[in-house]
């Protein structure tokens, strides 16, 4: 269906960059065994590999199917979910539901589509969770920093001071019983940045689910999202670049199936300026983007969890991350930071002992 959709049975490992969520995968090729009638009914599932451009970066999709033809029916519809979901869920296309919502959503409450209704619900649970870290009203200074970075100098205060007015989440406002949403303040403008491709990973996961392809993994620029280990295996391997890696630090694998991984840091999205790194993670209540280089690992149940979360723990201090954490059924963090210029590895209850870390006190 697609042109440049990319098939393979058998390729070498990806490596995704911390500027996509600083994740890869190792993958191993199972076997299915079994005797010649079992073979006949059932035969060997092998592995496949599909990729496309979507919001803004590349979506990977491996799968184990019996054949090519579902193989490539299955990321075919997939891809399909991904493409209206960014139709939906994009700042960047004018006429996408989430930027008619901000211009149209303030004279009155705006009927949304079940997607965006959900991610928006979804995400102002997590800026309650956080008191605010998390805020897809973050657009307008979303604005600033993107503009900060294209042309390679920090924004002024008073810009900052400026665009942060007009970041509140608590002036968005859902109506479950009329499914609309109203942003009560002239000038907001959302940012599905930090949960929209995690959503994205669900979704086209739950196709390829409803495919009959239970073995598969969905990566959305970095946010990944397991189903069922592949064959002949108890899991699928995760390697979690962490901030410190380059710097000689200890490599960290994950042995995951059925849940999510992602991980927040700033590789390539970053601003140089006046001797200070400026990650792309914006602080909503300080207008200012998160200083130094560090990464923050979240392991979930599902990928539009991770991606948001991923974005609120990388600002929260650690103690009061692992307090939040832990409250939470299955979630655990790693977090990578500086600490008197050396690395240190700091985990809430739950995550892989493989990848160090302590309590922080």
């Amino acid at each position: 269906m697609y042109n440049d959709l990319l098939l393979t049975s058998v390729m070498e490992t990806p490596f995704i960059t911390r500027r996509r969520a600083l994740a890869f995968l190792f993958l191993a090729l199972g076997t299915v065994c079994g005797c010649r009638s079992m073979v006949a009914a059932n035969p060997p599932l092998k592995r496949f590999q599909f990729s496309l451009p979507r919001m803004g970066t590349m979506f990977n999709i491996e799968l184990y199917a019996a054949s090519s033809g579902q193989a490539s029916k299955a990321a075919d519809a997939a891809f399909d979910r991904a493409e209206e979901l960014e139709q939906i869920m994009s700042d960047y296309r004018a006429d996408s539901e989430l930027m008619r919502l901000s211009r149209e959503g303030v004279a009155a409450p705006m009927p949304v589509s079940s997607d965006l209704y959900d991610v928006l619900q979804k995400s102002l649970w997590t800026s309650q969770l956080s008191g605010g870290l998390f805020d897809v009203s973050v657009g307008p200074l979303s604005g600033v920093w993107r503009a900060a970075r294209k042309n390679g100098r920090l924004p002024d205060a008073a810009e900052i001071a400026k665009a942060r007015a007009l970041v509140d989440y608590r002036n968005i406002e859902l109506d479950p019983a009329h499914h609309t949403a109203w942003l009560k303040r002239s000038g907001l403008r959302l940012d599905l940045g930090a949960i929209g491709k995690g959503y994205a990973a669900d979704q086209m996961l739950a196709v390829l689910e409803s495919h009959g392809i239970k073995q598969a993994m969905v990566e959305a620029g970095g946010e990944v999202v397991l189903g069922d280990p592949p064959p002949g295996k108890s899991a699928w391997t995760i390697g979690v670049d962490t901030a410190d890696r380059e710097s000689g630090g200890p490599p960290c694998s994950l042995l995951l199936h059925n849940a999510a991984v992602s991980t927040s840091g700033d590789e390539h999205q970053y601003l140089d300026a006046n001797g200070h790194r400026y990650s792309h993670v914006i602080n909503p209540k300080t207008g200012w983007a998160l200083e130094g280089e560090s990464s923050t690992t979240v392991i979930a149940r599902d990928s539009t969890t991770a991606d948001s979360l991923g974005t609120a723990f990388s600002l929260m201090s650690v103690p009061d991350g692992i307090r939040t954490a832990e409250s939470l059924p299955g979630i655990s963090i790693l977090w990578v930071r500086q600490v008197g210029g050396k690395w240190k590895h700091y985990t809430s209850r739950g995550f892989p002992a493989a990848c160090g870390g302590k309590a922080a006190k």
